[in-house]
């Protein structure tokens, strides 16, 4: 009877899928988006714009935004900073990624055309992103 019991302790436990890979890359990736949305705030305080240095800190943020998306799997919730109503409003969730993805784009392109105002916007609208995903996904404990 001890040999079944610890047979199903262990297809049960094997069943239970194990996020710790997806979470850490994403927070990972999380730090990585930060560090390089800074560096573009950088690069946007200086006098003269080196477009050679935006266009690639863009177009790294946005596939960072890219990965990001497909590391928050039903389930992995548990041990993580990320609010459970990421999982019940998966839609607009995606929805937001998927604007502040674009808007990495746009600074991408704005950089081929050197134009700092459509620049400067697209910036400007990624960072209201990244506050409003924060106020509605993630836990602040």
């Amino acid at each position: 009877m001890k040999k079944i019991g610890i047979v199903a302790l262990f297809s049960f436990s094997v069943m239970a899928t194990n996020y710790s890979t997806e979470i850490e890359s994403r927070q990972d990736n999380f730090q990585h988006l930060d560090a390089t949305v800074d560096l573009l705030d950088d690069a946007f305080d200086k006098e003269a714009l080196d477009w050679d240095r935006i266009m690639p800190l863009a177009e790294s943020a946005h596939l960072t935004v890219e990965e990001q998306k497909t590391l928050f799997p039903e389930g992995s919730a548990d041990n993580s900073r990320a609010r459970t109503k990421i999982w019940t409003q998966k839609a607009e969730f995606e929805e937001k990624f998927d604007t502040l993805s674009q808007q990495f784009i746009l600074i991408s392109e704005a950089a081929v055309d050197q134009d700092e105002v459509a620049a400067r916007a697209a910036l400007d609208k990624a960072y209201a992103q990244c506050r409003s995903c924060h106020m509605n996904y993630r836990s602040l404990w």
